[in-house]
């Protein structure tokens, strides 16, 4: 809806900007649209064609170079997509700020399917600069006493201790966390997916409480009991990835010497998850073994 709005703002601009003193020439938005059109459904040709327009009247734009990148990931062309994503990161200037990470996002994606593990890294990595609770000095002993809970008390006892916002940083934690524990690194991998199961557990409490004013956090097994009644919340749940990411913390745990509570999230997970994190834990629950690693 925030993009819906912030594109009829946009088109009303150039209208009034350009429709009488331009003549016939259709305003900027009008090339990009099409272009977005042509490849949601599949139509390279057309959108590149209409991106040409775009760029030839008005110049390019990291909006621009952005579904220039995605267009030519799509037909394969990586190294052009690679190109393309980096120089809409270095132009700068998004007219949706947030549209940034989403360019971010998309470039680690292609490095991890191109087995690019390091220039994957680097990439969550840089987005998590922005995020002041885990690169600050002063937050450190908060983000020691993530990991120390979880390995002495566990995740219920994590949750009532602390907040984390959902905000653009998350699915980078979430990614780092199963990246970390499948490269052997477990310990960092319980802070990154503190992080990320943190705020997902947040939001579920604050959802829950918003139906039932009555409501209050208590253990994980009681909120996801509760959300599997609402099927917007189970949704969430999905979108979210936040069963994946109990997974991997689960995983993170046993290979750090916490087998009890590994055993405890995975059951959750084989009871309220879904696809491949419920079939995977439920063979964890059968038979717990390390994650068989990733090497670069």
């Amino acid at each position: 809806m925030k993009k819906t709005i912030l594109s009829l703002i946009f088109f009303v601009s150039c209208f009034a900007l350009t429709g009488a003193q331009e003549g016939p020439l259709p305003p900027e938005w009008f090339y990009y649209q099409k272009s977005l059109e042509a490849f949601q459904t599949d139509n390279f040709g057309e959108s590149l064609k209409q991106l040409k327009n775009l760029v030839d009247e008005y110049g390019e734009s990291p909006e621009s170079l952005h579904l220039r990148a995605r267009i030519y990931e799509q037909e394969g062309e990586l190294d052009l997509a690679e190109k393309y994503y980096l120089e809409a990161l270095e132009k700068g200037g998004f007219g949706i700020p947030d549209e940034k990470y989403a360019v971010l996002y998309r470039l680690a994606d292609m490095y991890y399917q191109r087995k690019s593990y390091k220039k994957y890294e680097d990439v969550l990595e840089s987005i998590l600069s922005g995020q002041n609770m885990y690169t600050e000095q002063r937050f450190a002993r908060v983000r020691d006493a993530y990991i120390s809970t979880l390995l002495s008390r566990g995740f219920d006892s994590l949750a009532l201790l602390y907040r984390v916002p959902f905000d653009f940083a998350q699915e980078a934690h979430r990614n780092l966390g199963a990246f970390y524990c499948r490269t052997g690194r477990e310990r960092m991998a319980l802070l990154h997916l503190a992080f990320a199961n943190l705020a997902a557990a947040g939001t579920l409490a604050d959802e829950l409480k918003r139906h039932d004013p009555d409501y209050s956090f208590t253990t994980l097994e009681d909120a996801l009991a509760k959300s599997s009644l609402r099927p917007y919340l189970t949704d969430f749940l999905r979108r979210s990835d936040f069963y994946r990411s109990l997974y991997f913390m689960a995983s993170a745990l046993y290979a750090q010497g916490s087998p009890r509570e590994a055993r405890t999230i995975w059951a959750l997970v084989a009871e309220y998850g879904s696809g491949e994190w419920k079939t995977q834990s439920r063979n964890q629950l059968l038979a717990p073994r390390a994650e068989p690693l990733i090497t670069y």
